[in-house]
């Protein structure tokens, strides 16, 4: 059964795989991302500013530690390794609207 976790888990790969196009597909229309550096909407917005972060790095592995689940939203605690020194400690809050596409990510840096 596929759940939102599991999508959840599918969209931490296919970032570390910094697969663009994977990402469009989970990605809804109008989703919105904002981070500590980062306020976009829409698809191909969120895209780009994925891809401007992918630009800056060689490698990034996202590794979940919790993850919690209500109706539409996953909360996740993750590890973020970048370029094999740096490790980021992050929690993402990521809203799914009924088609199961990712509507929403805020991510809080810890």
């Amino acid at each position: 059964m596929l759940t939102l976790k599991n999508l959840c888990d599918y969209y931490f790969q296919c970032f570390s795989e910094q697969d663009i196009e994977k990402l469009s597909e989970l990605f809804s229309d109008d989703i919105k991302l904002e981070d500590w550096n980062i306020s976009v909407q829409g698809k191909d917005s969120v895209l780009d500013a994925v891809g401007d972060i992918f630009k800056h790095v060689k490698t990034i592995i996202v590794t979940p530690i919790h993850k919690y689940e209500d109706y539409s939203t996953v909360c996740c605690e993750i590890l973020i390794l970048v370029d094999d020194i740096e490790t980021l400690r992050v929690v993402d809050i990521i809203k799914f609207n009924s088609l199961m596409k990712i509507d929403s990510i805020r991510a809080y840096k810890l």
